[in-house]
């Protein structure tokens, strides 16, 4: 099969199909890299004092301003959820955090670097376990993958179909 250049006005079935097949291994390669998380003794460690607090709610995100070492980066919660203990923070509290840098963001150059909170301690108290967010992020990430897998052997059946379908019709493949 080639892949040639067309205007939507050439546009062949196979063509398409060949599009969205691209597409969908696109979103597996990017699904990939973003699942991508480092074990907890990677996880780089802040103690750092709250600048600023949004906790979340139907549709917003939960995150923390945390300075550390004069400079102030964003930490999110995975999925936006707010866990119990959270809304005890205030301005000017202490906390420690493993956080994992966001490698997908995509305004890191506008709002600086942001990372995702895999622990949060509040004075002597875990408000977020390791453990909970790794269960909750690989339960999330399998349920995402698995239709990203449907969807790419989806895409590929329609690439078969629409070349066989050619084939027949007697057409040149690609054309």
């Amino acid at each position: 099969m080639k892949f040639y250049s067309h205007s939507l006005s050439n546009l062949t079935l196979v063509s398409a199909a060949v599009y969205i097949l691209i597409l969908a291994i696109t979103a597996k390669g990017i699904s990939f890299y973003g699942s991508q998380h480092p074990q907890k003794e990677e996880l780089l460690i802040v103690h750092g004092i709250v600048r600023q607090v949004r906790l979340g709610g139907e549709g917003k995100s939960t995150w923390f301003k945390i300075e550390k070492d004069s400079r102030i980066n964003r930490y999110s919660s995975y999925y936006g959820k707010v866990w119990s203990g959270m809304k005890h923070i205030q301005e000017g509290d202490r906390i420690i955090v493993l956080a994992e840098r966001n490698k997908l963001s995509r305004d890191e150059l506008i709002r600086g670097k942001s990372y995702y909170i895999w622990e949060l301690i509040h004075g002597n108290d875990v408000i977020v376990a390791y453990k909970d967010v790794h269960e909750m992020v690989q339960s999330k990430e399998e349920t995402l993958n698995r239709y990203i897998d449907g969807f790419l052997a989806i895409s590929a059946v329609f690439v078969i179909i629409a070349y066989i379908r050619q084939l027949y019709s007697g057409k040149e493949p690609g054309k």
